[in-house]
């Protein structure tokens, strides 16, 4: 498979490092700007930008025929992008986070706040706590609202901190009447996040067009592998 990137940030360059340089057909980022010519050759597109830099790459994006893997956080997508990437025959996997530590993490804690409840209802306190990195501007992080939202946690009631070059670090508690239960997960490094990349550039081809999430995805997988 041959790869063009887009963004070679600080995720980006983790991305890059993981895959094989023979197979990289462009990096692409503010000093050598995206064109369609710079992308022929490549079987998919890996986009890591800043979600402000989003809107001038969005019209190249749609004109491009090849699948995107998406990492940008921080963007409003458009309401009809799954309507519109169909249409179109485009097959786009958009991620909150791609690693898939975190992913497992948060695909057990669901079933796990249910669990509890369907012991003692209406007796489990839970509790997130997000921590990033100082340069990190959203917060609560993209993530943590995203699991924070398949627990039907309140979004303001997440913990957020920010300390050194913390490359991420979530955790899940619940709080009963005479124990708790918490679910932490830390990444070690941004090639957590790479890896995950690189398995859903691995699976994007097995996808339908529309746009798709990768949340999702890893669920489907961890689901099927536990049939």
């Amino acid at each position: 498979m041959k790869y063009a990137v887009m963004g070679s940030g600080k995720t980006g360059q983790a991305v890059i490092d993981m895959l094989p340089k023979e197979d990289i057909i462009a990096i692409c980022n503010t000093k050598n700007p995206v064109t369609k010519e710079k992308l022929v050759g490549a079987d998919v597109g890996i986009v890591f930008i800043p979600g402000k830099a989003m809107d001038e790459l969005m019209p190249i994006m749609m004109e491009i025929d090849m699948p995107l893997v998406i990492g940008t956080t921080g963007y409003d997508w458009p309401q009809d992008l799954d309507a519109h990437l169909k249409s179109k025959g485009k097959t786009w996997v958009l991620g909150q986070n791609f690693s898939i530590g975190l992913n497992v993490m948060r695909y057990y804690s669901e079933r796990l706040k249910r669990s509890l409840e369907a012991l003692i209802p209406e007796k489990v306190n839970t509790g997130i706590v997000e921590i990033h990195h100082v340069h990190k501007l959203d917060a609560p992080s993209g993530t943590s609202i995203y699991i924070a939202e398949s627990l039907n946690f309140p979004k303001a009631d997440i913990k957020s901190l920010r300390e050194g070059d913390a490359k991420g670090t979530h955790t899940v508690s619940f709080t009963l009447p005479y124990d708790s239960v918490s679910i932490t997960h830390e990444a070690q490094s941004r090639a957590a996040f790479a890896e995950g990349v690189v398995m859903a550039c691995a699976r994007i081809c097995e996808l339908p067009s529309g746009l798709h999430r990768f949340e999702k995805l890893a669920d489907s997988l961890i689901e099927a592998a536990n049939r």
